[in-house]
């Protein structure tokens, strides 16, 4: 084949963000480019959100549950054809029907009309593209991108049976792509995990004329009847790969004219897998599939890869790490170099929530702007049962810490854990009165049992009688039997004893109320011998507190979580106060609501408001 015809695309389709191009696809193009390939990455998720709005596209992403799967319900009549059957069991059971989340008819009208704006979306996906100059067509699938894309895949092989579709994505792990490429005739090959050594290898031997390349890694027509063990081949090495190249993205994001003050997301790789998940996986995480071996990039690769980002795309977008957690070893050689020499990049991040104020400090001074520290509850007996590795007072830490130093955190609480007690739930409503100067949950939300987590694999051993297809998906995929449902599902619905929709009330009401108090202030500010509280929690009142002498010290000592037996022993505090003095002291405040004590732990709750560590050695 000619140089000049070394062609593929990829697409990218709805519901997926449209602020944020695709790291997957964006490695993708660069990796084939270093073979001579020629490739264009099509975001169709882009020209969605400006047909239907970027309100109302972002709406669906983002506020909507994901277990709805809503963006597939909007086009599943255009893979599947009409069902007014299955249309009103979706709208009756799961929309109207959701006994936690609610929608009201209005909202159901208006997803209803937008079904009937968008039905005409995957032609004009394919009108705009002349499809015969490309040798191959990859779609990449996760989340909500199933339908779109194999509505769009089957037309296109309509049209140009000899072009091969290939698909990848989060959508295609383990039996999920085998059942994809059985299901669907139109689809040639899947790619069931990373494919940034597969992908490259099969682009090369269609273009040298093999149709049937059997290629470690991918998945073929002739695999999915043969139903082998998914092949998955990690990159070892995340060095050895290309930066991700997202000019298409820019390119067709300027042709859509976005909201002019909206904050785009640049992805950014650092690693790969899950230290913690390696020997304690959160019960509830699916994520990583069956890769959770953890990978990372080398410090110098990344400032490289930043300093290549903030070159190509200017440094008014946000660079988000897509890193499931992040690489601790960062805190001794990347992070540094970061707040040494800034980049004038700002960075949201994952990673663990067991962290040091001196940490968070360092996170700030590196740019870090935003992060998701692992909050999945504030009881330490939930956390347990998660598997988190944290406490409750290491969770507050963090958010308070992250408080001080300008760093916003997005974080949830989850319910509905098999076996957990519901008196833990009661607790944690008394205790979000004390915590609204902090940053309230992003959701309050039931847990979902995902593929690949500890759930799907042994729900049994987990108090789980049976684990089915979420009904959802027998909505959607109507046409599919329960076997084809459970080979193409991630989320499933779980049997166990839960009445979480009833003891969880109470806190779910207080969440939705720390949500709207974004003016809420707790504040300690010191000086060389008291300290000032300014505490506005309570709406519409305002109180002052002064400490002075021993109570001063033991509040800044308290911090960062300390017992009795750790404040005697401190030099600010050793030899001029009594254990009995301080007990008083600690029981003073606990009262007044301005620390909390856990077992023989006790934390301040005030955030400090001199830029200095709130502390006395």
């Amino acid at each position: 084949m000619a140089e000049a015809n070394k062609r593929i695309a990829l697409v990218f389709m709805p519901f997926s963000s449209w602020r944020m191009p695709s790291l997957g696809i964006s490695l993708l193009k660069s990796s084939v480019a270093q073979r001579g390939f020629a490739c264009d990455i099509h975001y169709f998720n882009l020209s969605l959100a400006e047909q239907i709005g970027f309100d109302a596209y972002g709406r669906i992403t983002e506020w909507f549950p994901n277990r709805w799967l809503i963006g597939e319900w909007l086009f599943a009549p255009t893979l599947f054809g009409e069902n007014r059957e299955a249309d009103l069991q979706y709208v009756g059971q799961v929309l109207l029907g959701d006994p936690i989340d609610k929608i009201t008819p209005v909202e159901v009208l208006l997803l209803l009309d937008l079904r009937d704006r968008i039905a005409g979306f995957v032609d004009r996906c394919f009108d705009a593209v002349d499809w015969s100059q490309y040798a191959m067509v990859g779609f990449s699938t996760s989340f909500h991108q199933n339908c779109a894309s194999l509505a769009l895949a089957r037309r296109i092989k309509l049209h140009y049976p000899d072009i091969p579709i290939v698909l990848g994505g989060s959508n295609c792990a383990d039996g999920m792509g085998a059942s994809l490429l059985r299901l669907f005739p139109f689809v040639d090959f899947v790619c069931p995990g990373e494919g940034d050594l597969a992908f490259p290898e099969l682009v090369e031997a269609v273009f040298n004329g093999d149709p049937t390349p059997t290629i470690p890694g991918m998945l073929s027509r002739q695999d999915a009847v043969d139903a082998p063990a998914s092949p998955l081949r990690p990159a070892p090495n995340l060095d050895a790969l290309p930066c991700a190249d997202f000019t298409d993205y820019f390119a067709q994001l300027k042709r859509i004219n976005p909201p002019p003050d909206i904050e785009v997301l640049i992805p950014l790789e650092t690693a790969r897998g899950c230290w913690w998940a390696q020997t304690h996986q959160c019960v509830f995480c699916g994520l990583n599939g069956a890769e959770l071996r953890f990978r990372s990039k080398s410090p110098q690769r990344v400032l490289n890869e930043l300093i290549c980002l903030r070159e190509n795309y200017g440094d008014k977008h946000r660079v988000h790490i897509t890193d499931n957690i992040l690489d601790y070893r960062y805190f001794r050689t990347l992070l540094p170099e970061l707040a040494a020499q800034p980049l004038g990049l700002s960075f949201s991040l994952e990673l663990k929530a067991n962290l040091k104020r001196e940490q968070i400090a360092l996170l700030a001074k590196a740019g870090i702007t935003s992060m998701q520290p692992g909050i999945e509850s504030l009881s330490d007996s939930i956390l347990k049962l998660m598997r988190k590795g944290t406490t409750r007072l290491q969770n507050i830490q963090t958010l308070k810490w992250s408080k001080q130093y300008g760093i916003s955190t997005i974080w949830n609480i989850l319910y509905g854990f098999p076996s957990e007690d519901p008196a833990e739930y009661a607790a944690m409503e008394r205790l979000v009165p004390l915590l609204l100067h902090l940053d309230a949950p992003h959701r309050c939300g039931h847990i979902r049992f995902v593929r690949f987590s500890p759930y799907y694999r042994d729900p049994a051993a987990n108090g789980i009688t049976s684990l089915a297809p979420a009904r959802t998906y027998g909505h959607i995929y109507h046409p599919l039997g329960e076997d084809d449902l459970r080979q193409l599902a991630d989320i499933f619905e779980a049997e166990y004893a839960d009445d979480s929709a009833t003891y969880t009330q109470g806190l779910r009401q207080a969440v939705q109320e720390w949500q709207t108090r974004g003016d809420a202030v707790l504040d300690v500010f010191p000086s060389p011998h008291a300290i000032r509280i300014v505490d506005t929690r309570r709406l519409g009142e305002k109180k002052e507190y002064q400490f002075a002498g021993v109570a001063a010290d033991v509040y800044l000592l308290c911090d960062a979580a300390r017992s009795v037996r750790e404040l005697m022993a401190a030099p600010a505090i050793r030899g001029l106060a009594t254990e009995s003095e301080v007990i008083a002291a600690l029981d003073r405040f606990v009262e007044d609501g301005l620390m909390i004590r856990q077992g023989r732990q006790y934390l301040s709750l005030a955030v400090a408001r001199d830029g200095q560590p709130a502390t006395r050695q």
